[in-house]
């Protein structure tokens, strides 16, 4: 059987500091098939625009393809990911928490959600929040604006990451409200008083058109992944998705998976907590696929790590290439 692993966040952006960091890492067997295998034509890309290439779509609006996923009954219109946040300032900074990071239920999302649309019923805004995690905003227009993805704010100062472009000032003072709205709400009250984290805003990103009107084009073989917006993709497009395993002896027949496991260390900045991750894909993922190849058990590995621009594939021939030296991952060009 053929596999291909997709590993997003990849990519280290100081790699001389983190190679230093790194130095008693071990990583045999990821090293080998990133080394021995035979490079493929890649640049680096994002998450977002690496699936769109892949899907033949000319960009990603993320709200409505994971709203075909979370609400596909929903009225069309202009729709947003508004997805709840947490601001912590760290020295100088603002910097945003995602719901991955604290906890957050069903009844407290829709209470904070009722706040907003009764602060902007007369707007024509509508909050909803489909997970605890996934909200969305319905506008009634396109306000024409450039809003940075949630994963390109985390781990930066937001103001850097706010609304641009005509009209972005109005939006910088909306939020301003929606802040406040939620800083008074009670279930944030709530919140603090029983020691959890006050959702203090949301972040929006990922506007476009509900219903989606181009289909992406999903993998004919089956895609496992955790991620919603890979699963949107691959469902949107009618593939099949199932669920992540936890380690490459799971996966039955041939296959996409595409993991997150080094997103948090990535995207906040924590060099032990992406190191470490990368210790668990050579343990869960790369030492037994190679060890499949070298059986026989398994045809060929793709690994595509997209922002680092890095593609590669092997087989059990490729790996008698002896004069390819072993790779690291922060070592890949």
């Amino acid at each position: 059987m053929p596999l291909h692993l997709v590993l997003p966040y990849s990519d280290w952006a100081e790699r001389d500091d983190i190679a230093a960091f790194a130095s008693s890492v071990s990583l045999p067997a990821t090293a080998l098939l990133l080394g021995r295998g035979s490079r493929q034509p890649a640049q680096p890309e994002s998450l977002d625009i690496w699936l769109a290439n892949r899907c033949g779509l000319a960009d990603l609006p993320v709200a409505p393809l994971t709203m075909a996923l979370d609400l596909p009954g929903e009225e069309p219109g202009f729709w947003m990911r508004a997805d709840p946040v947490h601001l912590r300032v760290d020295r100088d900074r603002l910097l945003l928490v995602d719901p991955r990071h604290f906890s957050l239920t069903q009844a407290e999302a829709d209470g904070l959600c009722s706040g907003l649309n009764a602060l902007y019923r007369d707007d024509g805004f509508r909050f909803v929040a489909a997970t605890p995690s996934r909200w969305y905003l319905r506008l009634p227009a396109d306000p024409g604006l450039h809003w940075s993805p949630i994963d390109a704010a985390l781990g930066h100062d937001v103001r850097e990451h706010l609304p641009k472009g005509d009209g972005a000032l109005k939006w910088h003072g909306l939020l301003n409200e929606i802040q406040m709205c939620l800083y008074n709400h009670p279930v944030n009250d709530a919140r603090v008083a029983a020691g959890q984290p006050a959702i203090q805003s949301v972040w929006l990103w990922g506007g476009g058109q509900y219903p989606l009107a181009d289909k992406p084009v999903a993998p004919a073989q089956p895609v496992l992944s955790d991620l919603p917006l890979v699963v949107a993709l691959t469902q949107h497009g009618g593939g099949q998705a199932r669920p992540a395993p936890a380690a490459f002896d799971a996966v039955q027949g041939d296959a996409v998976v595409v993991l997150d496991a080094l997103r948090d260390g990535n995207l906040y900045g924590d060099a032990h907590g992406w190191l470490s991750a990368w210790l668990a894909l050579e343990a869960d993922w790369f030492a037994p696929a190679l060890a499949a190849l070298k059986a026989g058990r398994l045809d060929e590995l793709a690994v595509s790590m997209p922002e680092a621009g890095f593609g590669v594939k092997v087989t059990q021939r490729a790996l008698w290439a002896l004069w390819r030296k072993p790779v690291l991952p922060w070592e890949v060009r």
